[in-house]
């Protein structure tokens, strides 16, 4: 259970830092980091749901 649990977490985090180069943000003032965040989850969720092939097959 717990592998299941960070095989998720990590695919998540690489297709992030890999797709949006998530690590090499330097954003830092006050709530605009939390606020690209939320952006980035967004972009991904369409980019995964999208019909085609430039969707993100998972």
């Amino acid at each position: 259970m717990i592998r299941d649990h960070w095989a998720v977490e990590n695919s998540l985090h690489w297709v992030m830092d890999m797709t949006f180069r998530d690590d090499e943000c330097r954003i830092k003032t006050e709530h605009a980091s939390a606020n690209f965040t939320t952006l980035r989850h967004m972009a991904h969720n369409l980019i995964r749901k999208a019909v085609g092939k430039d969707s993100i097959h998972l």
